[in-house]
């Protein structure tokens, strides 16, 4: 071993080793130079096990958990305030120039009272809609569900569910038009509407109604399920988007009412609890 790898107590140690060996030498006899070789050997063991700072080991970094948006959310827009946006959702607009905005209202027959969100659209010419996104609702294949009033003064509007949006350009809308009485499925891509189906119904008398959609996957093959007012209405089959954001649309020139906005992952392949600490 070199001098310069040995430790401070051997360095200090080292001279004294060094006389005791002339000694051990000198010595005639051999009990003394077995006395002098039993020291050296416990001064080694005890200056083996003295730790110092340096070669401790540091301490394990604590687990880090990434959370994930659960399985199931929903949004009953309660904790926003008055005249605001709802708190947790993004905004978007496409199409032609149209006037709308996203507020939270206070409407005592909201299905969760006390407060609803409602989209006010002016959009009397052309092709235009506004998008209210869910900032940590990601999902493929889900259950969307949400409890919609058809204000009156809806000439040529239609709103309801916005799923699989890529961005503000690129998604699918399945919504409801009261001037036809009528569900509409749309893909929407670089901004330019596609119709994928539609089809009527008969609204019931009642003032909020429940549009609902179940996207899932069968034998390779997408198929959306539209449901207004607990009535399966008709489904749809396209590819076009996998995985994406989910909301609320409206498109044209009208005004509706929104509570009560739920997602549930009907296959997914995160894990329902954190892994098992050890």
């Amino acid at each position: 071993m070199k001098h310069e790898e040995l430790s401070p107590s051997m360095k200090l140690f080292l001279p004294n080793l060094l006389s005791g060996q002339r000694v051990v030498d000198r010595q005639t006899t051999p009990a003394g130079r077995a006395s002098v070789f039993v020291l050296a050997v416990s001064c080694l063991v005890m200056t083996a096990s003295v730790g110092y700072p340096e070669e401790q080991p540091h301490e394990l970094p604590k687990p880090f958990h990434k959370t994930t948006p659960p399985l199931f959310q929903e949004w009953k827009f309660d904790q926003s305030a008055v005249s605001d946006s709802p708190d947790g959702f993004t905004k978007a607009v496409g199409g032609f120039s149209g006037k709308g905005e996203w507020s939270v209202k206070e409407d005592p027959s909201a299905p969760s009272r006390p407060h609803l969100v409602e989209q006010r659209l002016q959009c009397s010419e052309g092709w235009c809609y506004q998008l209210l996104i869910a900032e940590d609702a990601v999902a493929e294949y889900v259950d969307l569900s949400v409890r919609m009033k058809l204000n009156l003064g809806t000439p040529t509007g239609k709103a309801g569910l916005a799923y699989g949006v890529q961005d503000d350009k690129n998604f699918y809308a399945a919504v409801v038009e009261p001037k036809t009485n009528e569900v509409v499925v749309y893909v929407v891509k670089n901004g330019e509407p596609i119709e994928l189906g539609r089809e009527s119904l008969i609204p019931r008398s009642a003032e909020w109604h429940f549009l609902r959609i179940q996207r899932n996957t069968i034998i390779s093959k997408e198929i959306t399920e539209i449901s207004f007012d607990n009535h399966l209405v008709m489904s749809v089959a396209d590819q076009s988007f996998k995985k994406g954001q989910l909301g609320l649309v409206a498109i044209g020139d009208g005004s509706f009412s929104f509570d009560n906005l739920r997602a549930m992952e009907l296959q997914s392949n995160r894990p329902l609890s954190r892994p098992s600490a050890y």
